[in-house]
């Protein structure tokens, strides 16, 4: 009697079902302290979904991860190395954030000493305010000058 090639072939199926989930997935949830980086707007609006762009002490202009803040405008990240880490965040329409911190040997965060901050919206307001009078008021002199040359 002669077995037909179907049977063998549903016998070594059946007999080996771990075979047919070669592209499984598999995940672990655990608990890690992790850098989370909180952008807002000076109103206090998050910056929800802005883009994210993270740079390794190694990784120069290719990104070591990138992504998009959720909607509270939070990010996460784990560093998997000691070095300056510097982190740019874009908002659309001209807003964007770039910062850096370091971390230790041990994968601790050491914040960097930040050179300037970001400036209250009043202040914001009256700066422009001050350069529009400024300005006007270079313009109104040289006109004033002009006519009192052309006065006889």
């Amino acid at each position: 009697m002669r077995s037909s090639p179907w049977v063998l072939t549903w016998i070594l199926v059946l007999a080996t079902p771990g075979m047919l989930y070669a592209h499984g997935m598999s995940h672990e949830i655990t608990k890690k302290e992790a850098v989370v980086i909180t952008a807002e707007f000076d109103d206090g609006e998050p910056a929800s979904y802005a883009q994210v762009k993270v740079f390794s002490p190694e990784s120069g202009e290719i990104e070591y991860q990138n992504g998009r803040t959720d909607k509270h405008g939070c990010f996460a990240f784990l560093p998997d190395r000691p070095g300056e880490w510097n982190i740019t965040i874009l908002a659309g329409m001209g807003h964007r954030i770039e910062t850096a911190f370091v971390a230790n040997e041990a994968l601790e965060i050491q914040k960097k000493q930040d050179t300037g901050g970001v400036f209250p919206r009043w202040q914001g307001v009256v700066t422009g305010l001050g350069l529009i009078f400024g300005a006007s008021g270079f313009i109104t002199y040289f006109r004033i000058r002009k006519l009192q040359r052309q006065v006889p």
